[in-house]
């Protein structure tokens, strides 16, 4: 299927297979555009809200966003093309589908074009770039935030003007430029460096009293507008034409070249040669060049005007820092001409170099004698910035150990430029720009074992040598050992390394060649750090979680969270964890790079050698700390601890502190730790901790059932049975069997729903009340939506008296509301009525807004059965509200579904499509099928009155389908009576009232 082509630099176009596509509405050109500037990106709901309403959008947003959506999918005919995700929406297309790319593009080909001395192809690839502008970008389409995204994509056009003309007058055509550049700086007057072209251009003509006639202008323009003078640049070059320098001739008119300082000596010319196979981190070098040289700096981060540009690589042990550092410093030479210096400052080792020592040598480089340089360190420090001033030297620093090491070795003043290493990230050096460099991508690894090893070898085995990048993490270190032992092990398979590599208990071993390996590197390292971080390296490694937090810190260490988070702090500090999650409200995670956890793992089994008690009581504290907090969220997403089986497993106090951090969205933190949960009940369950395991598994479904997880549900459970069956625990087994029996229900899947039974029996056999109430409830809820609503009021009727037996007030709420849908479905809706009502009266008594926005949900839907539609809608709304904010999707989708249902019967058709759309779409979200089988029915009630019968039959179909996954016969039939009535309506092809439809009551 051909794909659209989307224009913007103009007015929006798209190019269809065949034809031009038309968009009219302004709200889907905005929509279509936002995702365009941001394809392949996740952009959420409420950007798209912003951008269509500018901050003044209705209650209907999110369902009109949804609905124009749809109607674009339509209009673009491309499947797949706008994808939906959790938060948004994202548009799936290539460069050559959208002119703005291939304009950057275009822009980046030039750049480095230019940066290789190729002027004539880099002026090409901007003329290119510059022909796919049509007008104005994004020409007619409205709004604040498509006005701001028109004016950065002007903004990069007006740079990419200012570059041709760079170069043109690099090529000597400034005769020719002085008439574009006269409109330029007439369009932009604010613009300093087309100010200085021109100037430039009309200097080089012979004209220089018109040259310095546009610096007045400029001057008096920027007084006027923004009551500035010119900038330095614009000011040295006014004083340069003043004193006929040199070094402003055009080319072939002098031999001078650009002005530089004169030097008592050749400059000094110190850096390591560079590596002849680098590969990979184009974007680093490229970000550190630009630091360097001050080509397009960071608003946010860039040095303050006269500051020196200071940048500083950090990265973890073995990732190729200095072979990085030192390719981006050669490609910064042309930019700072005046000669390089170069220091290692051995700051990861036990002994750094002095800092005297160093500046004593860089004054020696810069022709200072030995007997002229002082003793004193501040009278060092002063001589070397007199004699760096204003010169554009670049001053390579590698492995520094901290700030102190190198601050007195930064000039004073403008002119050079600092490039540092380190395993810290140096953050306290004013201005200091930090670039952290990650593993490397893998198919640059595999370029790297190419240009080591030899390309035959790697195209020989593509599927091995993949997977021996992988084993090597991205580390560089690892990957050239790995390259060097198959270059001197010619009888080797690729795959022979790799099954060396497999083992991790000799993987380390493997990765070492010459005195030089990875296990001596990261050794060197773990050697540095206090004793408390040390432990906690090595402590980390026994919990067989996927990252960590600093709870698992404090529980390891025994601990407080303030010096839980200095132990992990100085970890990530020397690069031995990543850290992610570094969003507002959102607490730190922790992992392992890969070679380093098998480091971590290796002194773990030193230590069980040693202490093996200790580890193991580390480990369950760790354990324990999760059970604490797992809890406490079920307690805050639930409103108590109703209708939760407890077990023994005690407390870790230490937990306590961590709850109002952490907790402020218990559901969220449910989804941060879904993995670590799983881990942790698989590990309990292997380590014969049975209670703790089955309890872990209950605590998390709190976040699987609102979120619909359900692989995690059962793989978590099964675990967990396995553990409690062991260990003879049977209350345990019986809990998990009514939960799986649960998971059975929402998935329907009868061998999981007979487990409800055998929980049942269990339950009966240990005396245990509440577990026999909670089994009952789920099989009445079970009969109910199968369609037995005589035996599920007859089942709640026997869990309510066990939840008062047991003083459970929130569970006796819960069951009254499905007692109160069964008597719906019985034809009963006064006593449906009353018990909804006992149910919210429970809800508001324990202040539970979960169970009064289920009672709510309950009551909306008897008004709604018994046509009390505006009071249906006011309650409904009433529960959307706390369900939103309570984060429950599937709630969500059941008050969406009845909303949708008053709207529909109150002749609301488009309010109630929206109300419908957006229900299916949660439902699809977290896998809700009930649900989403009767907003489907909803859907196809809505599309038959506005007589679209061929979309209003699909969605009865649908429905019907859904309701059979469930054995629901009665609503099958219902929406395949719907579905037949449906056809026989398009057959007549006449107007069918509402009320003529099967159900619509």
């Amino acid at each position: 299927m051909a794909v659209p082509v989307f224009r913007l630099l103009g007015s929006l176009e798209i190019d269809g297979a065949a034809r031009p596509i038309p968009l009219k509405a302004a709200r889907q050109r905005i929509v279509l555009v936002t995702l365009l500037m941001a394809a392949d990106h996740v952009v959420t709901v409420d950007r798209l809200i912003d951008a269509v309403w500018d901050g003044q959008s209705p209650e209907t947003a999110r369902g009109q966003i949804q609905i124009c959506i749809s109607a674009l999918r339509r209009a673009l005919g491309v499947p797949g093309l706008i994808e939906t995700r959790p938060s948004g929406y994202v548009i799936r297309v290539k460069v050559e589908q959208l002119d703005y790319a291939r304009f950057d593009l275009g822009l980046a080909r030039a750049k480095a074009a230019a940066a290789a001395g190729r002027p004539e192809q880099a002026l090409a690839e901007l003329d290119a770039a510059l022909a796919l502008w049509r007008g104005p970008a994004l020409a007619g389409v409205p709004g604040r935030m498509t006005e701001a995204m028109a004016r950065q994509l002007e903004e990069r056009r007006i740079m990419a003007l200012e570059d041709r003309v760079e170069i043109r007058l690099e090529l000597g055509a400034h005769r020719d430029l002085v008439d574009e550049l006269f409109a330029l700086t007439a369009q932009y007057p604010l613009r300093e460096r087309l100010c200085a072209f021109l100037m430039v251009a009309l200097y080089r003509s012979g004209r220089q009293a018109e040259a310095l006639s546009v610096y007045q202008a400029a001057r008096r323009e920027l007084n006027r507008e923004l009551g500035l003078q010119p900038g330095e640049d614009l000011r040295r070059l006014e004083h340069a034409i003043l004193a006929h320098d040199p070094s402003i001739e055009g080319p072939g008119e002098t031999a001078a070249g650009p002005w530089r300082p004169s030097a008592a000596q050749p400059p000094p010319q110190q850096l390591p040669a560079d590596i002849p196979d680098f590969v990979g981190h184009h974007a680093v070098v490229e970000s550190l060049r630009a630091a360097l040289v001050g080509a397009e700096p960071d608003p946010g981060g860039a040095a303050a005007p006269g500051a020196v540009p200071v940048a500083v690589l950090t990265g973890r042990p073995g990732c190729g820092k200095t072979t990085v550092a030192v390719h981006a410093a050669h490609a910064a030479r042309t930019g700072l001409p005046d000669g390089q210096l170069f220091a290692d400052l051995h700051g990861s080792t036990a002994r750094p170099a002095a800092t005297t020592e160093v500046l004593a040598r860089f004054l020696r480089s810069l022709g200072v004698s030995a007997e002229e340089i002082p003793p004193d360190l501040d009278e060092r420090v002063n001589l070397l910035r007199s004699h760096l001033a204003g010169r554009r030297i670049l001053i390579v620093l590698d492995d520094a150990a901290d700030e102190e090491q190198i601050r007195p070795l930064i000039p004073g003043g403008p002119g050079p430029a600092v490039l540092v290493t380190s395993r810290a990230r140096l953050v306290a050096l004013p201005g200091s720009q930090v670039v952290e460099l990650d593993a490397m991508a893998d198919e640059d690894g595999i370029g790297l074992l190419e240009r080591i090893a030899g390309p035959a070898r790697v195209a020989a085995e593509p599927e091995a040598t993949g997977e021996l990048a992988r084993l090597c993490g991205g580390l560089p270190l690892a990957l050239r050992i790995a390259g060097v032992r198959l270059a001197a092990h010619p009888h080797w398979s690729v795959a022979t390394l790799v099954d060396l590599l497999s083992d991790e208990s000799g993987q380390l071993d493997e990765l070492a060649h010459g005195g030089v390996g990875v296990r001596a590197l990261l050794s060197v390292v773990h050697e540095s750090l206090s004793p408390r971080a040390k432990r906690l390296f090595v402590l980390l490694s026994a919990v067989e979680l996927h990252d960590f937090t600093a709870l698992t810190a404090a529980a390891l260490l025994e601990a407080g969270s303030a010096r839980a988070a200095r132990a992990l702090d100085e970890l990530v500090g020397v690069h031995l964890l990543n850290v992610s999650g570094l969003t507002v409200g959102k607490s730190p995670r922790y992992r392992f790079p890969s070679l380093v956890g098998v480091f971590a793992a290796e002194r773990l089994k030193e230590q069980e050698e040693q202490d093996a008690a200790s580890v193991a009581a580390a480990v369950d504290r760790a354990l324990h700390a999760l059970l604490t907090v797992s809890q406490e969220a079920y307690r805050r997403i639930y409103g108590g601890d109703y209708t939760r089986l407890r077990g023994r497993s005690p407390e870790w106090p230490g937990a306590r502190e961590f709850f109002d951090s952490r907790l402020r969205d218990p559901l969220a933190w449910f989804d941060d730790e879904r993995a670590g949960l799983r881990a942790a009940v698989l590990q309990a369950a292997d380590l014969g901790l049975d209670e703790l395991s089955w309890e872990l598994a209950i605590n998390a479904v709190a976040g699987y059932e609102a979120r619909g997880q359900f692989d995690d549900w059962r793989a978590t459970h099964l675990a967990a049975l396995a553990a409690a069956r062991a260990a003879g625990n049977r209350r345990g087994e019986a809990a998990l069997l009514a939960s799986l029996g649960s998971l059975g229900i929402a998935q329907h899947s009868k061998e999981d729903v007979e487990m409800l039974i055998g929980a049942l029996e269990l339950f009966e056999a240990v005396d245990d009340t509440l577990g026999q109430a909670l089994c009952l409830r789920n099989l009445a809820h079970l009969d109910r939506i199968q369609g037995r609503p005589d035996r599920a009021v007859e089942r709640y009727r026997r869990a309510l008296d066990g939840f008062r037996r047991t003083g459970d007030l929130g569970a006796q709420a819960h069951v009254l509301s499905g007692l109160a849908r069964a008597h719906l479905d019985l034809g009963v809706p006064a006593e449906a009525e009353a018990l909804t009502k006992e149910s919210l009266a429970i809800g508001q008594q324990l202040g539970n807004r979960r169970l009064q926005a289920q009672a709510l949900c309950r009551l909306g839907e008897v008004f709604t059965r018994t046509g009390q539609l505006i009071a249906a809608k006011a309650v409904l709304h009433q529960a959307l509200d706390l369900i939103r904010v309570l984060g429950d999707q599937v709630g969500e989708a059941y008050a969406l579904t009845e909303l949708g249902s008053a709207d529909l019967q109150l002749g609301e058709l488009d309010a109630a499509e929206i109300q419908l759309t957006q229900a299916m779409e949660v439902c699809k979200l977290v896998n809700e099928r009930n649900t989403y089988a009767n907003a489907a029915l909803g859907l196809g009630r809505v599309f038959a009155v506005r007589r679209e019968y061929e979309i209003a039959e699909s969605f009865c179909l649908r429905a019907a389908q859904a309701f059979a996954a469930q054995e629901n016969l009665p609503m099958h039939e219902q929406a395949m009576e719907v579905a037949r009535a449906v056809r026989e309506a398009a057959g007549q092809m006449s107007f069918t009232p509402l009320g003529a439809l099967p159900g619509a009551q």
